[in-house]
């Protein structure tokens, strides 16, 4: 169940769509594998760090973005634990818009229609609580990434004649502007999206290993998730590399393949895109709330309402793959700082776990 947590939390909009894959890694060309390592290994073991903590500081974490005072320290942890709910808020709104974009994409019908229906959706299951809500998320998860990687195998291999193009036409792509970079080199692009994740999951995961039972199943589940997550990024990265003509100026380039395949497998497709916004999001929402107001208080509820309300307003000022652009790399740079406190900090937590 934690694996299927941390997966689940790890897929949202940006990874069904396919929009995060091609701007931190299809952007790079045939670097992006290189990349695609790196985050595996990373990931790998931002989701073993925290699920460490939780299992070993449970009565740390009174509020879930605690963990960032348990590794950077009182000061510069509250700043951080701050920070994130910001993030967490922002991403929300381009989780929010990524639904409404797939909608529009798909059917012409007006974004705030799409992004309304998941604002109504998160909202309310987050009123369930958290044992409820790490259930939904553990059932979900592995489903979203094991038809995501189907959807990137059968597209490989629809467009596989095309892959020695690829290269020409993802430089052609970014000289005109046509897709956007998280940055400039494959390697800092890398641990700018492992940067995101922690600053989009620490509270979350270090929350979820509070439930674990001995430091085994941590290292199980982080492995796990990181392994299905790094899989469905490599199957869907080859994917567009091969059909970067077709995908490559897309909102949402996962719904291009799921349409040259049948659109009756797009309109499938939707409904998984759909719940993987809505996997990633609920978290965020509890996350935010959960700082502010006691969980399963009138006043968790309607804090729950209202953020959720104005970060929908705020996804509606921009297109998606502008907003994931923005939000999620200024994001990534803060959470490459976090890193590096993290690693020397685990580092002192291990050996004082060992004595």
């Amino acid at each position: 169940m934690m694996a299927g947590a941390m997966t689940a939390s790890l897929i949202g909009s940006g990874f069904a769509t396919g929009q995060e894959i091609i701007q931190y890694f299809v952007a790079h060309s045939w670097q992006g594998l290189l990349g695609i390592l790196t985050t595996f290994i990373t990931v790998a073991f931002m989701g073993y760090a925290f699920f460490r903590v939780g299992l070993n500081r449970k009565k740390d974490l009174s509020s879930p973005n605690d963990v960032f005072i348990i590794f950077a320290g009182q000061k510069i942890g509250t700043i951080y634990k701050y920070l994130a709910l910001i993030v967490l808020f922002l991403t929300y709104a381009v989780m929010v818009a990524g639904a409404g974009a797939t909608i529009h994409q798909q059917f012409g019908i007006p974004v705030i229609v799409g992004s309304g229906i998941m604002y109504i959706l998160s909202a309310g299951t987050v009123m369930l609580g958290l044992e409820k809500l790490t259930n939904i998320l553990g059932n979900i998860g592995p489903v979203i990434a094991v038809i995501a990687i189907i959807l990137g195998f059968i597209g490989l291999f629809m467009y596989q004649g095309n892959l020695d193009q690829a290269d020409q036409l993802v430089n052609a792509a970014l000289a005109n502007d046509t897709i956007h970079a998280a940055s400039g080199n494959w390697l800092i692009s890398a641990l700018n999206y492992v940067g995101l994740i922690i600053m989009l999951n620490a509270g979350f995961l270090a929350q979820t290993g509070t439930h674990a039972n001995q430091i085994k199943e941590t290292k199980a589940a982080a492995l796990l998730s990181s392994g299905i997550y790094a899989a469905g990024i490599l199957i869907l990265f080859l994917a567009f590399m091969a059909g970067f003509s077709r995908v490559g100026g897309a909102q949402v380039p996962s719904l291009i393949i799921a349409n040259d395949i049948h659109p009756i497998v797009s309109y499938l497709f939707i409904v998984i895109i759909m719940l993987a916004i809505y996997t990633t999001i609920v978290a965020m929402l509890w996350n935010v709330a959960s700082s502010v107001a006691i969980e399963g208080t009138k006043t968790h509820k309607w804090i729950t309402a209202l953020i959720g309300l104005i970060a929908t307003l705020i996804g509606l000022f921009l297109p998606f793959d502008q907003l994931v652009n923005i939000v999620y790399v200024v994001s990534g740079y803060f959470g490459i700082v976090f890193l590096f406190i993290m690693i020397g900090k685990f580092i002192q937590m291990h050996r004082q776990y060992k004595r």
